[in-house]
C-alpha cells in the first residue's frame, strides 16, 4: 500500500514539473483539468483581475488593487530619480548643447554699425527781426507763429519713425530687406522671408534696427545689424538720410503752417479794422461831428465864456441894486442880455450832458467805444502784419536740423553671435524653468500622498 502511494506521488511530482516546464497555469496544481496553450493568457488575466492584481511593465511588479508600487528605503518612488535625471538631461542639458552647436558652427556673423544723432534748432529760429517791437515779438512768440516743436519731441519722432514700417518703405521696402537679409550665406534661422506679411517684416526689422534716446543729452543712438560690414554701414547711412528728410519735411510743413496762420490772422484783423472804421464813420455822419471829443471841448469852452459873462452881468446888476441906482438906462439891456446868456448856457448844458441820443455825452460814449476798438484792431493788424512778414522771410529758412554726432563707420569685427555668453544664457534659462517645474511637480505629489 505504501508502495502504491509513493508511486502516485512520484507521478504527480513528475507531472507538475513537466507542466511547469511547459508554462502551465498554476491552477492545474490544485486539481484543475489541463488547458491548452491558447487559453493560458486569458486564464492568467482572469485570475489576476479576480485577485485584484495589476502588472506594471515598466517596473515588472504586480500591484494590488491599483495601489502605487513599493517604495524603497528612502521613501521615494523607485523610478522617481530616473525620471528626474531624464527630465534634467532633456530640459537643461540638451538645449545648451544645441545652442552651442548652433552659435559656434551654424549661426552667421552679425556686424553692427552705430551712429549717434541729435536734433538742433536754428540759432536764429527764435530771434525776431529788429523791425518788430518788443511787445510784438513777445506776443508772436506766445502765439507760436513760426515756431516748431521742441528738439526733444523731434528726437522722439525720429525714434518712433526708425521703428516703424515707414522707415522700411523709405529705405527700399521688401526689395531692400531681401537684399540685406535674404542672402543665401545667412543661416536659415536668421534669414528673412521677404514674402511674408508686412507685420512679420516689421517685427524682423525691429529686431535688426534698434534706437534709444538719452533724455539728458537728447542724443539718439541708432544701431543697425547686418550680415556683412558693408550692408550694416549702407543701411545705417540710408536711415540717417531718411531721418534727415523727415526732419526737413517737418520743418518745411511747420513754416508753411506758420505762414498760412499768419496770413489768415492778417485777413481777419484787417476785416475787423475795416468794420470798426466803417462804424465810426457812420457815427460821425449821423452825429455830424467828426470828433465828439473836440466838440465837447469846444462846448465846454463856450460854457466857460458864457458863465463868465453871466457872472459879470449879475455883478453889475447887484451893484446897481445896492447903490440905489436901479432902473437907470441900460439896466434893461443888461437884464435882457443876462436872460439870453442863461438860455444859451442851459441849451449848451443839455447838448453836452443831456440824456437824449443827440447829446454830446451819448455820442461821446459810442465814439469812445468805437475808437478803442479801432485802436485795438490797428494793434492786432500791426502784429499780424509783422508776423506775416516774419513767417514769409522764414519760409525758405530751415528751423531745425538733424545733426550727425557720430557717423556710421564700417564695422571691422562681428559682435554676434556671442557663443559662450548666449549658450550660458540658454543654460540659465532652461535651468530656471526646469527648477520651477520640478518644484511644482514635487509639491503636487506631496499633496496627493497626504
Amino acid at each position: 500500500m505504501d508502495t502504491q502511494q509513493e508511486d502516485h506521488r512520484t507521478r504527480l511530482t513528475n507531472t507538475t514539473a513537466e507542466r511547469n516546464e511547459r508554462g502551465a497555469s498554476p491552477a492545474s496544481d490544485v486539481g484543475l483539468r489541463p488547458i491548452d496553450k491558447g487559453n493560458k493568457s486569458s486564464l492568467r488575466t482572469f485570475t489576476r483581475r479576480l485577485a485584484g492584481l495589476r502588472f506594471k511593465k515598466s517596473s515588472g511588479e504586480y500591484t494590488l488593487g491599483g495601489m502605487p508600487p513599493r517604495k524603497n528605503e528612502s521613501g521615494n518612488d523607485a523610478g522617481g530619480g530616473k525620471l528626474l535625471l531624464r527630465s534634467f538631461l532633456l530640459v537643461v542639458a540638451l538645449p545648451p548643447l544645441v545652442a552651442l552647436f548652433y552659435y559656434s558652427l551654424v549661426a552667421s556673423d552679425v556686424y553692427v554699425a552705430e551712429t549717434k544723432l541729435t536734433v538742433r534748432a536754428a540759432l536764429d529760429s527764435t530771434a525776431k527781426s529788429s523791425s518788430l517791437s518788443g511787445g510784438a515779438s513777445s506776443i508772436i512768440g506766445k502765439l507760436g507763429l513760426g515756431s516748431s516743436g521742441s528738439p526733444t519731441q523731434d528726437s522722439r519722432i525720429i525714434l518712433d519713425y526708425l521703428k516703424s514700417r515707414a522707415a522700411i518703405e523709405d529705405v527700399g521696402g521688401r526689395t531692400a530687406l531681401a537684399r540685406y537679409y535674404e542672402q543665401p550665406s545667412i543661416d536659415w534661422i536668421s534669414r528673412l522671408d521677404s514674402k511674408g506679411y508686412a507685420e512679420e517684416l516689421t517685427d524682423y526689422w525691429q529686431s535688426k534696427v534698434t534706437a534709444s534716446v538719452d533724455n539728458a543729452s537728447n542724443i539718439l543712438t541708432l544701431r543697425v545689424k547686418g550680415y556683412t560690414p558693408d550692408d550694416a554701414q549702407s543701411l545705417a547711412q540710408k536711415l540717417v538720410s531718411s531721418s534727415e528728410a523727415l526732419i526737413n519735411d517737418i520743418s518745411r510743413r511747420s513754416r508753411g503752417d506758420a505762414l498760412r496762420r499768419a496770413e489768415e490772422e492778417v485777413e481777419r484783423s484787417m476785416a475787423e479794422l475795416a468794420d470798426t472804421r466803417l462804424k465810426l464813420l457812420t457815427l460821425q455822419q449821423t452825429t455830424r461831428a467828426i470828433d465828439p471829443v473836440q466838440s465837447a471841448k469846444q462846448i465846454a469852452t463856450i460854457l466857460s465864456t458864457l458863465t463868465l459873462q453871466k457872472v459879470q452881468l449879475e455883478s453889475q446888476l447887484a451893484v446897481s441894486d445896492s447903490t440905489g441906482t436901479k432902473g437907470r438906462p441900460g439896466e434893461s439891456y443888461m437884464q435882457s442880455r443876462l436872460d439870453v446868456i442863461d438860455k444859451q448856457i442851459r441849451e449848451l448844458e443839455d447838448m453836452l450832458t443831456g440824456d437824449k441820443s443827440s447829446s454830446i455825452s451819448m455820442q461821446l460814449k459810442d465814439f469812445e467805444i468805437l475808437k478803442l476798438r479801432q485802436e485795438f484792431a490797428e494793434q492786432v493788424y500791426t502784429l499780424a502784419r509783422a508776423s506775416f512778414e516774419e513767417s514769409r522771410r522764414n519760409l525758405d529758412k530751415q528751423q531745425i536740423y538733424l545733426v550727425v554726432v557720430v557717423p556710421p563707420f564700417k564695422p571691422e569685427h562681428a559682435l554676434y553671435p556671442r557663443v559662450f555668453v548666449d549658450t550660458l544664457l540658454v543654460f540659465l534659462g532652461c535651468l530656471i524653468v526646469w527648477s520651477i517645474c520640478a518644484l511644482m511637480v514635487a509639491s503636487v505629489r506631496d499633496s496627493t500622498e497626504l
